[in-house]
């Protein structure tokens, strides 16, 4: 949680020296870190982090969208330790590599920016399940927004079955009621979903009704003039106009900010260790790490928003530079110390450092071939 990046006994050296003041002499060797982190349950670190994500909705007026909460539902894959340990927990390498990878599945407040749940799995549990398992942490004023590699008729099904709302990206091709609804030109329709063979094998599966589900469709027009086509439990036109779900469905796009920044900033794929055990302990750390941080940039945002509120442009809180600040934070704050003036000084800090936000800014997204590479546990960097 400590954001850890360079060699271990450099990070315990640094540990030491901060609760000591730089007095003490005493070395903890890494040996006897790793020997301690054994005892660690993984799971300790997200309960942390649940319950620091539970009092900050218990104590903060949310940001919401049309009353509901909006989260995110989206999955990656993760580049791991390729040890037989690993590799026995998660799954082999795929074919043509040696670098095992875990799949990781993230429900993430997107207006809000915490993580309400994340799992890191074996790449054998498909993205579609985990999203079923994510809905045990939702609630009924949720709205749950999904990629168009989600829908699926049982999907929809386990949905209802809850009584929980969706919005889902589907492709034109998906089934014979959404091609009719393209064909036919409106821009919303109420549709009556009917299972087929293979779809009632899979509620079977899971033990859920194979009634027909009603779900509302409704078609999108990108500046590009390509037609999207979103499927939602929201069916009611008055209360959810049509020309409200192109910006709604845009907002999904804080999951992939998020994943940037556990990726390329907090580098969640450069382990400390090569067990499955210190995989999912640093795993689960950094999630706390990130949330504690978006928590606390939450905070300087409502700050930044009145210092700079009769500037020209909005203005964000720089997150990569909050994320630069937290080194040792939560340590000292789990340690005691600080308290109050740390986090005052900490977010004053936080809203000073912000970036305009200019609106209608777009780049063509690269996509590259994907080349899987690991991280080299014998050559990690210094300070």
């Amino acid at each position: 949680m400590n954001l850890r990046k360079g060699t271990i006994q450099d990070e315990l050296d640094q540990f030491v020296e901060l609760f000591t003041e730089g007095l003490s002499i005493h070395k903890v060797s890494a040996s006897a870190f790793c020997q301690a982190r054994q005892k660690l349950n993984p799971r300790a670190m997200m309960t942390l982090s649940d319950h620091l994500v539970a009092t900050f909705q218990a104590h903060f007026a949310l940001r919401r969208w049309r009353g509901r909460r909006l989260l995110a539902v989206d999955g990656s894959t993760v580049r791991l330790p390729a040890t037989p340990e690993v590799i026995a927990a998660f799954g082999s390498p795929p074919k043509g590599s040696h670098i095992p990878l875990g799949r990781l599945s993230v429900l993430y407040d997107v207006l809000n920016t915490v993580v309400v749940e994340a799992d890191l799995v074996s790449t054998e549990v498909g993205e579609r399940v985990l999203a079923g398992e994510h809905l045990a942490a939702t609630r009924a004023d949720d709205l749950v927004l999904y990629d168009r590699g989600y829908p699926a008729f049982w999907l929809f099904a386990l949905h209802a079955l809850e009584q929980r709302d969706f919005c889902m990206r589907v492709s034109v091709a998906f089934s014979n009621e959404v091609e009719a609804f393209v064909a036919s030109g409106a821009a919303s329709a109420v549709v009556p979903f009917t299972p087929g063979e293979e779809a009632r094998r899979q509620c079977a599966v899971y033990g859920l009704p194979t009634a027909p589900v009603v779900v509302r469709l409704v078609r999108v027009t990108l500046k590009s003039g390509e037609t999207e086509v979103l499927a939602t439990s929201l069916l009611d036109e008055t209360a959810f106009p049509t020309h409200l779900f192109k910006d709604l469905y845009h907002l999904r796009w804080g999951i992939e900010e998020q994943y940037k920044r556990a990726k390329c900033r907090v580098e969640i794929e450069n382990f400390s260790g090569r067990t499955a055990r210190s995989v999912r302990q640093d795993f689960y750390a950094k999630i706390f790490a990130m949330n504690l941080t978006a928590i606390l940039v939450w905070v300087a945002q409502a700050i930044a928003d009145r210092l700079y509120a009769a500037r020209r442009h909005a203005y964000r809180v720089n997150f990569a530079n909050a994320l630069s600040k937290m080194k040792h934070i939560g340590a000292r704050l789990l340690m005691g110390l600080g308290g109050q003036e740390l986090l005052t000084t900490l977010v004053l800090a936080m809203a000073a450092s912000v970036e305009a936000v200019r609106p209608d800014r777009s780049a063509p997204r690269k996509m590259k071939p994907a080349k899987i590479q690991g991280y080299h546990p014998n050559y990690k960097r210094c300070r």
